[in-house]
């Protein structure tokens, strides 16, 4: 009997061990300490959490964050170092942040986790409360239920093969909780909402991100789209593109330029264009956002440096699915999906002039 109960409490600890997401967990200095040898990594490096709800029926949507920045950094010798905490009203146009000393932050490596002093974040629950400059209370106590995951990046995921990483790890999730806003409480059950991560040395040249999991009809059916111009170990950053990932009536799809499938991305300012071919299906998604809809959210790298990166969470989105039956068939149009609250961002070490970007119909980066 005793060994019955010994085996399936076994089982219960490995199944346990495989539903955390490994990529979900803290990644500083990992090797050492599963090694144990006692080193510590001393370079430049941040990592945060990231995540986002929105509210469907009233059109107001908010991110929060948690993060360190060189955390071995115990002597504040780099410009950047600090633990934080963040949010954004995205309605009301502000994004208040707190700062740390980085001995405050801790995470784990074996499960989502992270806390700062009394903020926590995990892939189930986060909660959090801060002050801005003016004294205005902000507070949040959210459930997170996760539905998909897109390793947008996929063999090469947590290799550090470039100096950023990003990890949709709750690329379709739905959210239940209160959020405190300029002293208006919003509560709210089963919305659609997002966490992600990034993690590395340095920021990419440039980058850019479409979401959306809050289509039109299509309950269930998600987005994802990241990239940018990363630098390459060696120093070099000879490649530009983006990985899509989509999930539609229960079937996944990706195209990835490092599994060698046909990507391109167009980016002209306030309107955003993708394409991807893998195999016999390809997907072409376009979005847009008006300038009045996006904030300059501003990240400071590692050395200290401020990175502008335009974001909002409301944007419009147009998905197409096509097939074929081979190669030399014609493409198929499949279905048509819509969505208008989708996530679009665009982020560069530059800052732009908003008004200019938008009035001057400015290409900013294309591989069509």
């Amino acid at each position: 009997m005793k060994s019955i109960i010994g085996l399936i409490f076994t089982l219960i600890l490995i199944n346990n061990a495989y539903s955390i997401d490994y990529f979900n967990t803290y990644r500083w200095n990992r090797a050492n300490e599963l090694e144990q040898n006692g080193k510590i990594d001393k370079g430049p490096w941040y990592e945060w959490w990231y995540y986002k709800v929105v509210l469907p029926n009233t059109n107001e949507s908010f991110f929060f964050v948690y993060g360190v920045v060189n955390p071995w950094d115990q002597e504040q010798e780099m410009k950047g170092t600090r633990a934080y905490i963040g949010m954004g009203d995205f309605q009301r146009r502000t994004q208040p942040e707190e700062k740390f000393d980085v001995s405050e932050f801790m995470s784990s490596y074996q499960e989502p986790y992270v806390a700062i002093q009394d903020n926590f974040a995990t892939d189930k629950y986060i909660s959090g409360s801060l002050k801005d400059e003016d004294g205005k209370n902000y507070e949040w106590q959210i459930d997170i239920k996760k539905n998909w995951t897109f390793n947008a990046t996929g063999w090469a995921t947590g290799r550090m093969i470039t100096n950023i990483e990003w990890y949709p790890a709750q690329a379709d999730a739905t959210c239940s909780g209160k959020i405190i806003s300029h002293d208006k409480t919003y509560n709210f059950t089963d919305v659609p909402c997002y966490q992600d991560r990034n993690w590395g040395t340095s920021f990419p040249k440039w980058w850019t991100w479409i979401v959306s999991n809050h289509f039109e009809n299509n309950p269930g059916t998600t987005l994802a789209i990241g990239g940018g111009r990363p630098i390459f170990r060696g120093g070099i950053d000879p490649i530009e593109n983006v990985a899509i990932g989509f999930k539609h009536k229960g079937q996944e799809y990706s195209f990835r330029p490092n599994d060698l499938d046909i990507v391109r991305i167009d980016i002209n300012f306030g309107k955003w264009e993708a394409s991807g071919i893998n195999g016999n299906t390809k997907i072409e998604v376009s979005a847009f956002a008006p300038k009045e809809s996006f904030m300059d959210l501003i990240f400071m790298t590692p050395e200290g440096k401020e990175f502008h990166d335009y974001e909002t969470l409301t944007g419009k989105l147009t998905v197409k699915l096509y097939k074929r039956k081979h190669l030399f068939k014609k493409w198929e149009l499949i279905d048509t999906v819509i969505s208008n609250h989708a996530g679009i961002e665009y982020g560069s070490h530059d800052e732009y002039d908003k008004e200019k970007l938008f009035n001057s119909n400015n290409k900013i980066f294309s591989t069509f």
